[in-house]
């Protein structure tokens, strides 16, 4: 290492605070002594170490509580604990409560400064690392969301966005799917002073049940079976900066009630560990379900619900907003025209108004692959015509009746549109939800309600 090792030994022995640092004579191993908890702490306020050795019976403070107090301190260092247990018992707790190791005394001079090195090394590592990611950070803060719009109703809701960003306030956004909602939930976080900072997003509707728990809090190692290290959760890596929880639905009863307890309070306890951590972050939740539904059902928590509906926002459907749909085709086809090497790509008024008369029951993300798929079919720099429109109609109407619409409640028009779109796929459930715009857990469910 290219600068000295600062070490605070904090041990109450007059004895080993003045022979250890004798014997340990390298030097870029530089030493300071502390004799109590108390002082242990004013010193790791006053200066930065690389490491702490630090005895478990310290006579104003446990070892083992101190270890907790220094775990949360600002860039705090490695912590080797000192024990002269040998069963070994402290030592493992130690190393359970986020000791890098322990040495049990009395110790040879060559193994703690073996151990003084690795855990220095790391430490450093990690600052390195952080200072990396800040760097990154500041990068990505300067690369803003672009929201595109035109209509009155987007308009008004960017409008009111804009007035709440700064807030710390939970935000709820709903709408259908593919309406747009994270790019409304991204917008939010980036003009908030916490866009410094990269957005931390989740799929609630990806995330197996029985993961929920150790992704968002996190755990420690040896929390359980294949727990080999200790893992940070979604709620650590996202304090200072803004949590996206996408389709807030589908997240199951058990962890709706972990949630709501840190949104009371901002606590939350990994995996596998004894005390609560706190985290500064700012939740934005998003779904395509109908919540209030969700709670007469018994899917989902009123009071999460209430803790999570402070401010609201509803986007439409894009056939409310048609609006929107020359200036969505403008930044798409700009997009296509660079990655399809098409300079000069322009868009005829007959394949316009064929876009402004369709119906986008997949709302923007079908209206952006609609239109991948016409460029990539197309020849020459002018669409002239839309590929695919009739097809995707053929979805959402009945082919059987003289008029080509059927008066049937929305919920069989869904049904049968799932089921369609199985038959279409070969019966590969995975790649129908993706069509679908909907999670494979999503997809199985609605299954299970049809056979009943």
């Amino acid at each position: 290492m290219n600068s000295a090792i600062e070490i605070l030994l904090a041990d109450d022995d007059p004895v080993l605070l003045e022979l250890l640092p004798a014997q340990l004579t390298a030097k870029d191993l530089r030493f300071t002594t502390a004799e109590t908890g108390r002082a242990t702490i004013e010193s790791i306020a006053d200066a930065e170490y690389d490491v702490v050795l630090l005895d478990v019976d310290l006579p104003d403070i446990s070892g083992l509580k101190l270890l907790s107090e220094i775990r949360h301190s600002e860039n705090f260092p490695e912590v080797i604990m000192l024990t002269a247990d040998k069963s070994l018992k402290s030592g493992v707790d130690a190393m359970k409560s986020g000791a890098y190791d322990y040495v049990t005394k009395p110790a040879e001079p060559e193994e703690v400064e073996a151990v003084i090195r690795k855990a220095a090394e790391k430490h450093r590592l990690v600052r390195q690392n952080e200072k990396l990611r800040a760097a990154v950070r500041r990068q990505n803060a300067s690369l803003t969301v672009r929201p595109i719009y035109a209509s009155s109703s987007m308009k008004k809701i960017f409008s009111q966005a804009e007035r709440v960003s700064n807030l710390d306030t939970t935000l709820l956004i709903t709408g259908e799917s593919g309406t747009g909602k994270d790019v409304l939930a991204r917008w939010v976080h980036s003009q908030s002073s916490r866009g410094e900072f990269p957005l931390i997003s989740v799929n609630c509707g990806a995330l197996p049940e029985n993961l929920f728990e150790s992704e968002f809090f996190g755990y420690e190692k040896g929390a359980f079976t294949g727990a080999s290290k200790q893992k940070i959760g979604l709620i650590e890596a996202a304090d200072g900066s803004t949590l996206f929880l996408d389709e807030i639905g589908e997240m199951p009863i058990p962890m709706q009630v972990k949630l709501l307890h840190f949104l009371e309070n901002g606590n939350f306890r990994r995996v596998g560990a004894t005390s609560d951590r706190k985290s500064d972050v700012r939740i934005i939740a998003a779904t395509n379900k109908d919540l209030g539904e969700e709670i007469r059902s018994g899917n989902f928590r009123s009071d999460l619900f209430y803790r999570l509906n402070v401010i609201a926002f509803h986007i439409p459907p894009l056939r409310d907003r048609r609006d929107d749909i020359p200036a969505l085709v403008e930044f798409f086809l700009e997009a296509l025209a660079q990655s399809y090497n098409r300079a000069g790509l322009t868009i005829s008024r007959r394949a316009n108004t064929q876009l402004l008369n369709h119906l986008w029951q997949g709302n923007i993300r079908e209206l952006k692959n609609t239109l991948e798929r016409t460029v990539a079919l197309s020849e020459g720099n002018t669409i002239d015509e839309i590929f695919g429109l009739d097809e995707q109609r053929d979805h959402f109407e009945d082919k059987g009746t003289t008029a080509g619409f059927e008066l049937i409640p929305l919920a069989e028009v869904e049904k049968r549109h799932i089921i369609k779109t199985l038959e279409k796929v070969d019966g590969q459930r995975e790649k129908a939800a993706s069509i679908l715009g909907i999670t494979s857990r999503t997809l199985y469910r609605k299954l299970k309600e049809y056979e009943n």
